[in-house]
C-alpha cells in the first residue's frame, strides 16, 4: 500500500513539472480544467505504476505504463488541438514521466515492486 501512495504523489509532481512545461511553453493554454486534468492524468500514471504487479524490470515497467496511461492524454491533446507536434510529443514524453515516477518510487523511496506470490508458496489453510 505504501508504494501506490508513494508512486501516486510522485504521480502528482510529475503533473506539476508537466503543466509547468505546457503552460509556459505556451504548448496549452491556462485553465483549471487543463491544469486538474493534466494533474489527475499523471496521479493515475503513478497509482497504476505503484499497483503494477508486471514482472520485468523497474524501468521497462515505469515507461510502458506511462506510455499506456499516458496516451489517455495524448488522445485528449490530439481530439482537443488537433493534428501537430503537441500529441506526439506528448506521447513520447509520457513514457519519460512513467520512468521518473517508477525511479523515484523503486529506487530513491526503496519500494519496490510488489513480489507476487509463487504456486509452490501458497499456503492451504483447512
Amino acid at each position: 500500500m505504501k508504494r501506490i501512495v508513494v508512486a501516486t504523489f510522485f504521480g502528482l509532481v510529475a503533473g506539476g513539472i508537466c503543466a509547468s512545461g505546457a503552460f509556459y511553453g505556451h504548448l496549452l493554454k491556462f485553465s483549471v480544467a487543463s491544469l486538474i486534468w493534466i494533474l489527475l492524468n499523471r496521479a493515475v500514471m503513478g497509482f497504476v505504476i505503484g499497483a503494477s504487479g508486471l514482472k520485468m524490470h523497474w524501468a521497462w515497467n515505469g515507461i510502458l505504463m506511462g506510455v499506456v496511461i499516458g496516451s489517455i492524454f495524448s488522445y485528449f491533446l490530439f481530439m482537443s488541438l488537433g493534428p501537430g507536434v503537441v500529441p506526439p510529443v506528448n506521447a513520447a514524453v509520457n513514457g519519460l514521466f512513467g520512468l521518473m515516477i517508477e525511479f523515484f518510487t523503486t529506487k530513491v523511496s526503496k519500494q519496490p515492486a510488489f513480489a507476487p506470490v509463487r504456486a509452490q508458496e501458497k499456503v492451504l489453510v483447512m
